[in-house]
This record gives C-alpha cells, sequence and structure tokens, in this order.
C-alpha cells in the first residue's frame, strides 16, 4: 500500500512548529539578560503565531493555497525586518538563537509554500518488506574446510581437457567447408529490366 505525503505540506508544519517554538526562546540578548518574541514584540508575536497557524491550514485543511504563500511571505516578512531593525526593548542587543530560528523557519515556510504550490509529493510504502530466505549454497562459499580431503569433496570437478575441446568443435566449421568460410554479400540482387 503506497502513501502520498506532500512534501510541501510535511515542510509547512515542520516549520510552522519551530516558528512557534522560536517565539519562547531568546530573540535579543545584552550581556546576562535576554528577551524573548513575547517581551519584545507588541502584536508581531501574535502576526507570527497566526500566520504559523494559518500556513498549517492552507497546507492540511480547505484553505487555499495562496493563504499558505501569503502566510510565508508574512512571516519571512516580519521577522527579515525584527532582525534588521530590532524593537525597542531589543535596540543595541546581540541577536539570540530565537531569532535565527525564526528565520530558518520562515524560509521553511516560503520553501514548502513553493513545494506546495508545485505539487511535488514523496511516495512512501508503507508495507513491511520480505525477509529473504538463507540459502545454504550461499552461506558455504566463503568458508574454507580445514582439511584438504574435505576441499577435495567439496569441489565440483573440472571436466576433462578433451570434453572442453569437443564442445567447442561442435560450432568450428568443418576444414573441407569452404563456404563457410566465405564472405557474404548482404546485398540483394535485383532483377535488371
Amino acid at each position: 500500500m503506497d502513501r502520498k505525503l506532500d512534501a510541501g505540506a510535511l515542510l509547512v508544519a515542520a516549520a510552522s512548529l519551530l516558528l512557534a517554538v522560536s517565539l519562547f526562546l531568546d530573540w535579543f540578548g545584552v550581556g546576562g539578560s535576554a528577551v524573548t518574541a513575547w517581551d519584545a514584540f507588541e502584536i508581531l508575536d501574535l502576526v507570527l503565531l497566526a500566520a504559523a497557524a494559518v500556513a498549517v491550514a492552507a497546507a492540511f485543511g480547505p484553505l487555499e493555497d495562496r493563504l499558505l504563500v501569503g502566510a510565508a511571505g508574512v512571516a519571512l516578512v516580519v521577522v527579515a525586518s525584527q532582525l534588521i531593525q530590532a524593537p525597542p526593548a531589543g535596540q543595541g542587543a546581540d541577536i539570540e538563537v530565537g531569532a535565527w530560528l525564526a528565520l530558518a523557519s520562515a524560509f521553511g515556510l516560503v520553501g514548502g509554500a513553493a513545494l506546495s504550490s508545485a505539487e511535488i509529493a514523496v511516495t512512501v510504502d508503507v508495507q513491511g518488506r520480505e525477509r529473504r530466505q538463507r540459502v545454504a549454497a550461499v552461506d558455504r562459499r566463503g568458508e574454507q574446510p580445514d582439511d584438504p580431503a574435505e576441499l577435495a569433496t567439496t569441489r565440483e570437478p573440472e571436466p576433462a581437457p578433451d570434453e572442453t575441446a569437443s564442445s567447442f568443435d561442435r560450432f568450428a566449421p568443418a576444414a573441407d567447408d569452404t563456404q563457410a568460410t566465405q564472405a557474404v554479400d548482404a546485398t540483394p540482387e535485383t532483377p535488371e529490366r
């Protein structure tokens, strides 16, 4: 039984989850103090969470694909703008791991939206595989017997030289057969008019 999984929807789901997690991580930090997205933003944190939710709903649910592209674009613009121009709570602070994770997640949303628009899917076979049967001849192939007498009994006998030569002689042309050694003309003869 094959199961078709939409690669874009899977990427959107993973990126949305990471975007939501990044809101709880430190975005800006000075010295020992750090600020999460919930502390740094007034409304943009809710916009990012809504963009992640709309993206998942559009990827898996009844919403249109245009909403997925729009939500991914909004998330990328908001995160990039806040990294370029930090909010008042993050002025002069270092950019922390939460902001970088949000940026990567926003790019993941854009990539997932592109894959969903292109309708690229991954097919996964969910059936169990057949176990291979062991074959005794293959199992013994790498083993070398310790006793030389045992080695002689395990090997196949080689054919006698005259048997080998005679088996190939039946395909060789006879010495007095001159027709077998003549060149063959491949062009058909055409009647003259």
